[in-house]
């Protein structure tokens, strides 16, 4: 039995050198937080060198950054999703971006430590 053409559309040759974007959000859990970046638990694998705008919020501050993907590792936890630990550095950050990066890593040395299960 034949199979069907499972083309019902036209479809075009592309010329040249095409690229998209793709915005996708993920929550991601900030494992730990320094002024130069970050380390991050994604779902997700970031490609290395890949540059991300990423949304830092707690209770009392957000603050808007660009970082850079510098490492990435997988996470194996036994009877989680597979995840990967993400090693991020902060771009062109400004003065009120750094400072509001200090407040959030004040927030969080403040803050009685977890304990993993």
């Amino acid at each position: 039995m034949p199979l069907a053409d499972r083309r019902l559309a036209s479809r075009f040759d592309v010329v040249g050198d095409p690229w998209g974007t793709l915005d996708a959000l993920e929550p991601m859990r900030v494992c730990n937080l320094a002024p130069e970046g970050m380390l991050v638990e994604s779902q997700t694998p970031l490609a290395l060198g890949s540059v991300h705008q990423f949304e830092l919020a707690s209770d009392t501050v957000t603050v808007f950054v660009r970082a850079a993907v510098r490492h990435l590792s997988p996470e194996r936890r036994p009877g989680a999703a597979p995840s990967f630990l993400v090693g991020l550095e902060f771009l062109h950050l400004d003065a009120r971006s750094s400072a509001e990066i200090e407040h959030l890593i004040h927030e969080q040395s403040m803050r009685p430590a977890r304990k993993e299960a």
